[in-house]
């Protein structure tokens, strides 16, 4: 933590511009005493403005990168799955790649799938390989989804008068469809035609989002917090829609 007497010399010890700074120091205090942030839309009550006489301080803070999502299945052994669930012999997977939170936001879930999931990769990796041990490994039984089989057929959608389906593969789950109503530059309803999306924030996405861009008509609207992901393969969904117009 850093700490000066005025809002000029704590510039110059972090090596801001300090006007810049007295300006965002300026304009934060107005916000604060108007109840409103007019610039980033933070809550009233939740602000409180700088003191004339300081001191003022300083906290280097850096961004946080959310861990990578997807990737080949795998299983309790840590051996990676085919498309069809079956052991590939002989590849094995640990931490984020292939990890079980997969189609899921988590915070530090992938950190204890680093630590265990090396530890049963590397043994089994290093265990010498039978025919038996083979055939064991090909009757194990199938785990869960994977979009690699799902099909891309999308002739079962329906679609009515002014409708348009569009896609993106941008989702955390993969493949996002929706089916747009629109006409003469309108758009008049949004469906969640076919997803693959988490369970939890991506749920809020998934029932607001197409209620936004009907609202504003348009698909360029603000994401929601925590699944960004979701929210830009809707909006990039519409958008492909859009282009049938």
């Amino acid at each position: 933590m850093i700490s000066a007497p005025t809002i000029a010399e704590l510039a110059a010890k972090i090596g801001a511009d300090p006007a810049i700074l007295a300006r965002t120091v300026a304009q934060f205090n107005h916000f604060a005493a108007a109840g409103e942030d007019f610039k980033f839309g933070r809550l009233g009550d939740t602000m409180r403005a700088f003191a004339e006489d300081g001191p003022y301080y300083a906290v280097a803070v850096n961004h946080d990168v959310l861990n990578t999502q997807g990737g080949p299945q795998r299983n309790a052994r840590a051996e990676v799955l085919a498309a069809d669930g079956t052991p590939i012999p002989h590849l094995y997977s640990a931490g984020e790649l292939g990890g079980i939170n997969a189609n899921m936001y988590q915070a530090g879930g992938n950190l204890a799938e680093c630590l265990i999931f090396g530890k049963i990769a590397g043994t089994n990796a290093a265990t010498a390989k039978t025919t038996e041990k083979v055939a064991l490994q090909a009757a194990l039984p199938k785990y869960g989804h994977n979009d690699i089989t799902t099909s891309d057929d999308l002739a079962s959608i329906t679609l009515g008068p002014d409708q348009y389906l569009g896609q993106s593969n941008e989702g955390i789950g993969g493949q996002v469809v929706v089916r747009v109503t629109a006409k003469a530059g309108t758009i008049t309803n949004v469906e969640i035609a076919r997803e693959h999306e988490s369970d939890d924030v991506a749920a809020e996405a998934l029932s607001t989002l197409p209620q936004r861009i009907v609202t504003e008509n348009t698909a360029d609207v603000d994401a929601v917090s925590g699944a960004s992901s979701s929210s830009r393969a809707i909006k990039n969904a519409v958008k492909d829609a859009l282009k049938q117009l």
